[in-house]
């Protein structure tokens, strides 16, 4: 069995080699040691990421007792299925449309800026802790009208709850009493109730005394005359801190990660910068930040010629899916330029992430921004990748970069 935390980029080459062997092989397979299902090829993973009537996203009640920290607590928005799931999502997705989100370029592009006027000089950078990570954490503090200065408590809170997902097979088959006993998992809810009491707190100043931020504009949310209940609210600003600045963290490490591998594609897309929309689109094809999704089938269900049972624990591999050679030409060279790509790195459907516009917006900005503005750009090679200690996210921990030092941007003009 190939399945493996990843600790080297070595390690997920590997990873995407036993891809291609399972779609070729086995793209429907059922590992015995587990008793979970999973699923390779692209159209079986779309199948399984857009038939929500058939693959529920729904927790079970004994899964969610396990992390559960308190009797009320919501489910979040990625485990819901209609009705629950479309009342919830028609209430928060206006707030993330490329409408709304529009008057937020100006301000990415002066945050990015600031953050490369304090490397410029350096000539050398953490591109994670100096960057990547900074940039989204800030710009969901703003949204939600928090401090950015919160960051390193919001990040010890994501190293926690990612680090619970260690093993997947625990989450869906350990005894509550075993996984309690886990460091990790005792981590892990100390930082929900943690999250929990500090959101508890900051919605019910703006209950009294409403802001011009996206907390505010989710108390007053009404779609046919419902709102968003407490809970609801609590669940998705967690969702928001965690989902909102994790994915756009790897998406411009991996984009690093990429453009370092292919020179003549940097190049490229530093002479041709107009490129950088589809360039994005690629970092999410080739290195999904993303790997898998999980479901459960309502009632026993075949695919790929295999019949899975009900409620099975099915993955279905984005990572794979993107890589498959019966939908992307050449899947394993690395294209700026390639079109069409038609990946499902957000995942697809109902369950589509709701922040991928801002995620696009955010890389969409930073990536020429970084690539003008430091030259001979290039990932240190001395320094030793850590990988992200994560079964379903992929990205590296930390990323040292060096470039010709320059005077800062906003002192040298």
């Amino acid at each position: 069995m190939m399945l493996q935390k990843l600790s080297s980029l070595q390690d997920a080459q590997a990873m995407y080699d036993w891809f291609a062997q399972m779609r070729a092989t086995q793209p429907v397979w059922l590992d015995e040691e587990s008793d979970c299902w999973h699923v390779f090829r692209y159209d079986d993973v779309l199948h399984v990421a857009t038939d929500y009537a058939t693959f529920s996203s729904e927790r079970r009640p004994q899964d969610l007792r396990r992390f559960n920290t308190r009797s009320g607590q919501a489910p979040s928005l990625l485990a819901m299925d209609p009705p629950q799931h479309r009342q919830y999502r028609n209430l928060v997705s206006p707030s993330f449309t490329l409408r709304a989100l529009a008057p937020l370029s100006g301000r990415i592009q002066v945050i990015v800026q600031e953050l490369l006027d304090v490397v410029r000089p350096k000539g050398c950078m953490d591109l994670i802790a100096d960057l990547a990570y900074p940039l989204p954490t800030t710009v969901i503090a703003e949204l939600l009208g928090v401090p950015a200065t919160d960051r390193p408590v919001f990040k010890r809170w994501a190293d926690a709850l990612f680090a619970r997902q260690l093993n997947d097979v625990d989450l869906f088959h350990a005894e509550a009493s075993e996984l309690e006993r886990r460091p990790d998992f005792q981590r892990a809810k100390q930082a929900t109730m943690e999250m929990e009491a500090y959101f508890e707190r900051e919605l019910e100043e703006r209950r009294h005394a409403p802001c011009e931020d996206l907390m505010s504009e989710l108390l007053a949310a009404e779609v046919e005359g419902e709102r968003l209940t407490g809970d609801e609210l609590l669940s998705f600003c967690i969702l928001l801190l965690l989902a909102g600045h994790v994915t756009t963290t790897n998406l411009l490490g991996n984009a690093m990660l990429c453009l370092d591998e292919h020179p003549d594609q940097m190049e490229k897309l530093r002479a041709e910068p107009e490129l950088t929309a589809s360039a994005v689109e690629e970092v999410l094809r080739y290195a999904s930040p993303v790997w898998r999704l999980t479901r459960r089938p309502k009632n026993a269900v075949e695919i790929g010629g295999k019949t899975i049972p009900a409620n099975a624990v099915v993955f279905a591999w984005l990572a794979s899916a993107n890589r498959d050679e019966e939908q992307f030409p050449d899947p394993t060279h690395f294209d700026v330029a390639r079109t069409p790509n038609k990946h499902v790195a957000f995942g697809h459907g109902i369950h589509f992430c709701v922040g991928a516009p801002l995620a696009r917006m955010e890389a969409s900005i930073a990536l020429p921004m970084l690539l003008a503005q430091l030259p001979h750009l290039r990932r240190e090679r001395g320094a030793p990748l850590e990988m992200l200690t994560s079964s379903f996210l992929f990205g590296v921990k930390k990323l040292p970069v060096t470039f010709s030092a320059s005077i800062p941007l906003q002192t040298g003009v």
